[in-house]
């Protein structure tokens, strides 16, 4: 608490407050825009924090991380279109009420929504940490091999097809393993000096993630232009905004319920805020006296998905901070950058770095007021910007991915990567391949590969791990996320 309470003089001060604006800014624009998201904005940023102080850098990549959870809300209600996928269900009670004629009151709904689910799950952060923290301390090989296979396995049970995501996961674990191992033995570098330290993250991650995003802009430059509502443009009045935002208090009880749910959501390895969203809107409706109702046009069905979402990130950080695990896309991003910068995360992190992470944490709270106004900006503006003519919008995000790329390292090596990237994962994109699992893979590789070449140097078996009580733990429960989505499927 005094490490926290140290870093309000730090955050408060000018240029963070700036970086802060900007940020959510940035995050709140590519959440808005279909086919963009907070992740693609963290990838786009991700070389430019390179040269930046490591809080800065931190502050800068959160407050993007913050605005990019609210941003897809807007157009899901003003269009149907869910910005991210984070904000799919919010189309189902959003939409109509915009229909209706309430569409300032279902984005203030949406606004002040996010911003209970971001103070909670900051809360959450803030406690959770420093235990999480303490008991990972105790993780030897054995049981960080586990928790990573837990990771990939929990990735597996939540994707539409989990073999496609295992075996996306597995893949990604394969090209984790790239470059110079703990052995001194080179691997699959193909002889290329600029793979001895593995693939690089920054033009993979660009590649994996903002490409393929690209290319569905450049075959669709007009998507949006088809889907406009005439009753968009009536939509501009702060009076009506800030009284669906003081209507959301009278759900107070209910935004706090799912919250809480939203953070143990998102502590889960890989669940991140839809899974949260779709659980919390369903056993909203699910306990709801007005359950018929659901799907209408109420602020209920607004108030539960859009506290989940953002809450969870707020468990999917602590899973990040304290296993090195990310708990969604973006939180990859965000760990992506974290390895930009030096660090390894994990429990050592807050020993090596605590004044700088609770610092970066009391800075989330800031990042809620500021998202409060800047996102109420954009709900006014939102028929305006809209209008973006999305065709010179992918040319410059292009431009700007190959840029970026080069930037990392000064080498023309990565842009030649980033392309392939974008294609395997347009590839998987049209094929129905998850990428996340690949992004898990890729980032957790070299450190599974560690810790099992350590498992063998310790034990005379590999098997011998499962004499401990917590490997045996997680492996029962990683064969649990595997086998029950099927069975359950089955069943039904």
């Amino acid at each position: 608490m005094e490490a926290f309470l140290s870093g309000f003089s730090i955050v408060l001060q000018f240029q963070y407050l700036a970086y802060m604006f900007a940020g959510v800014s940035l995050g709140l624009l590519f959440g808005f825009l279909p086919g963009l998201t907070g992740a693609m904005a963290i990838a786009l940023m991700l070389p430019f924090s390179f040269g930046m102080p490591p809080l800065t850098a931190l502050v800068f990549m959160l407050s993007i991380y913050t605005g990019g959870l609210f941003g897809g809300a807007v157009t899901a209600i003003l269009i149907k279109t869910p910005g991210a996928p984070s904000n799919i269900m919010t189309t189902l009670d959003g939409y109509p009420m915009h229909r209706k004629g309430q569409s300032e009151r279902a984005l203030g709904l949406a606004l002040m929504s996010s911003v209970i689910g971001g103070i909670v799950g900051c809360l959450f952060l803030l406690v959770l940490c420093k235990p999480l923290a303490a008991i990972a301390l105790k993780f030897s090989s054995a049981e960080m091999f586990m928790v990573m296979i837990f990771g990939l396995s929990v990735v597996g049970s939540l994707a539409n097809n989990p073999f496609k995501a295992i075996f996306s996961g597995l893949c990604g674990v394969l090209l984790g393993t790239v470059g110079v191992s703990v052995s001194g033995v080179p691997r699959g570098t193909l002889n290329s000096m600029y793979l001895l330290d593995g693939v690089p993250l920054t033009p993979a991650l660009i590649g994996l993630v903002a490409l393929p995003e690209v290319f569905a802009l450049a075959a669709n430059p007009v998507i949006m232009a088809k889907q406009i509502d005439p009753q968009t443009q009536r939509t501009g009045s702060f009076q009506k905004l800030w009284g669906g935002c003081a209507e959301t208090f009278r759900h107070l009880l209910q935004a706090l319920v799912c919250s809480v749910a939203g953070v143990i959501v998102g502590i889960m390895p890989a669940a991140g805020a839809s899974i949260a969203g779709l659980i919390t809107y369903n056993q909203s409706k699910q306990w709801s006296k007005k359950r018929e109702q659901y799907g209408t046009g109420i602020p209920e069905g607004i108030v539960s998905c859009e506290t989940a979402n953002n809450a969870a990130e707020g468990g999917a950080l602590a899973t990040m901070f304290v296993l090195g695990i990310p708990g969604s896309g973006t939180t990859a991003m965000l760990l992506g950058a974290l390895i930009v910068q030096g660090w390894s995360p994990g429990p050592k992190l807050f020993i090596d770095h605590q004044d700088v992470i609770y610092t970066a944490i009391f800075s989330l709270f800031c990042q809620q007021f500021v998202m409060l106004i800047v996102g109420g900006i954009l709900c006014v503006l939102g028929a305006k910007l809209l209008k973006l003519p999305l065709n010179y919008l992918a040319p410059c995000i292009l431009v700007m991915t190959v840029v970026g790329s080069f930037a990392n390292r000064n080498a023309l090596f990565d842009c030649t990567l980033l392309l392939g990237a974008g294609c395997v994962g347009w590839v998987m994109k049209k094929q129905d391949f998850p990428v996340m699992p690949l992004l898990l893979g890729l980032m957790l590789g070299s450190l599974a590969d560690e810790n099992l070449i350590r498992i063998y140097q310790l034990y005379d078996s590999f098997w011998e791990i499962f004499t401990k009580p917590i490997p045996v733990v997680l492996g029962l429960i990683s064969l649990l996320c595997i086998a029950l989505p099927p069975v359950t499927r089955l069943i039904r």
